[in-house]
């Protein structure tokens, strides 16, 4: 009998829009990219499937003016890149390699699931399992909320005032865990997966 294999490689980074109206700098550190390589070589990890807790960590920075100006507020989310303008599905992995003539489909990219994390809970979809419908589609970690400002210190939902994981931790600090279960009806391959994450003021 064949063993079956799936291996999904997938890359986090990191995205900030550099242009500031109302805020002095909005950055994310540090901002370099994580592979990680999940293997599916076994049935238990077919069945299972695979948790991977604090595979990356957000940790966010947002200063002021030097004239502080009370507009200054920013929101984070996160998107997928599958390569789409290649021909990749808009639903499925891009394939990297594929290991035969499977008669199942490729990956799906419903089956990865991303959970944001801190200690304030500040996200509003704090410690929850969420997964992307396909690579159009865009998950909040912090909503835009534009005039409505959180203060940092307040360790809440939504904080998204001026402040930073050095004197904030708590707050502007984000744990990322990702979960994956394909079951067996995939075809046995390599495939890729970019999951972005992008800071910006509001």
């Amino acid at each position: 009998m064949v063993k079956k294999v799936i291996s999904l490689l997938f890359v986090l980074c990191c995205k900030n829009i550099s242009a500031q109206n109302h805020c002095g700098l909005v950055s994310i550190v540090p901002n370099t990219s994580v592979n990680q390589i999940v293997a599916f070589d076994d049935a238990t990890k077919y069945i299972g499937g695979i948790t991977i807790n604090s595979v990356t960590r957000i940790r966010v920075i947002v200063e002021d003016k030097t004239i502080p100006d009370p507009l200054c507020s920013w929101n984070l989310k996160m998107f997928i890149e599958n390569n789409s303008g290649a021909g990749t599905p808009l639903n499925e992995w891009e394939e990297v390699t594929n290991y035969g003539n499977g008669a199942g489909s490729n990956p799906t990219i419903d089956l990865l699931e991303v959970r944001v994390r801190n200690a304030c809970a500040t996200s509003p979809h704090n410690n929850i399992f969420r997964s992307f419908n396909d690579a159009n589609e865009i998950l909040e970690i912090i909503r835009e909320e534009i005039g409505n400002i959180v203060s940092a210190g307040s360790c809440t939902t939504n904080v998204n005032g001026p402040g930073s994981y050095l004197t904030n931790y708590d707050e502007f600090n984000f744990d990322i865990d990702i979960r994956l279960n394909p079951g067996v009806r995939f075809n046995p391959g390599i495939y890729n997966l970019n999951i972005r994450f992008r800071l910006e003021e509001n």
